[in-house]
């Protein structure tokens, strides 16, 4: 009877009849995996999406859904609760890798990423909402662990190290302003806390959302596209929410 026990964080929870609930969860070891839970009340605030949490799975054949046993390690959902953008950016975090993950194959380094930025979270109590370039950066790593890395530290066109202006929508790598030439308009703008060039006028959250459209760009365009062949490159809307809170600021 196969079974395992790993260390887990909470993506989503749906009910499942009367008595159970279907939990989606990223595990360090075992991936994006699927199991029934019981449900009562004890376990409806443990499996909050976002938390993180011990996990054993047992299951007759190791094809079956199987169910899980959950203990709460951190409650990263409860500790925001109070904080909404903070709350959105955990719900954006958990939907996007619902949508992008395939099942049970692992991703450690999703995973390490993934708590990190949580734990980021917890210990970033600044009214500037410094944390929100973390989470522009996890998006990044997250694209860098499936294959799609992208690479900002030299011009692709010039070799040159400075005056990186802009991201190529082909290749994921950085172009400075004398490599784009007339080639500019239809580059990708690469933001300072990325390595780019600062912009005389050009405020914080102008920054994240330039770092929140490269990466949209490759995960609809390149990553979405390769997964369904054409078909969905549709982004969650908990992530289009989020990116809307972020332009009212």
């Amino acid at each position: 009877m196969p079974e395992w026990n790993d260390k887990g964080i909470i993506l989503s929870t749906r009910k499942y009849g009367e008595k159970g609930l279907i939990t989606n969860i990223l595990t360090n070891k075992h991936g994006r995996h699927i199991g029934w839970i019981s449900n009562n009340k004890n376990v409806l605030s443990v499996v909050q999406p976002g938390n993180l949490v011990d996990v054993f799975w047992k299951s007759r054949l190791v094809e079956q859904m199987g169910n899980y046993k959950t203990e709460l390690i951190s409650s990263i959902s409860g500790k925001t609760f109070d904080n909404k953008f903070k709350l959105q950016a955990i719900i954006s975090l958990c939907s996007l890798l619902e949508k992008i993950l395939p099942e049970r194959q692992s991703y450690p380094e999703v995973f390490k990423a993934t708590e990190a930025f949580l734990n980021l979270l917890l210990i970033d109590n600044s009214s500037e909402n410094f944390w929100i370039e973390g989470y522009v950066k996890w998006e990044i790593g997250v694209l860098s662990s499936i294959g799609f890395s992208l690479n900002f530290e030299e011009c692709a066109v010039t070799g040159k190290k400075y005056n990186l202006y802009f991201v190529s929508p082909k290749t994921g790598k950085a172009v400075s302003k004398e490599g784009a030439g007339k080639f500019a308009p239809k580059l990708l703008l690469l933001p300072f806390f990325l390595g780019g060039a600062q912009v005389l006028g050009s405020n914080f959250y102008q920054e994240i959302l330039a770092g929140l459209n490269i990466t949209t760009y490759f995960f609809k365009n390149k990553l979405l596209i390769s997964i369904n062949d054409d078909k969905n490159n549709h982004l969650p809307s908990a992530r289009n929410r989020f990116i809307q809170m972020i332009e009212k600021l």
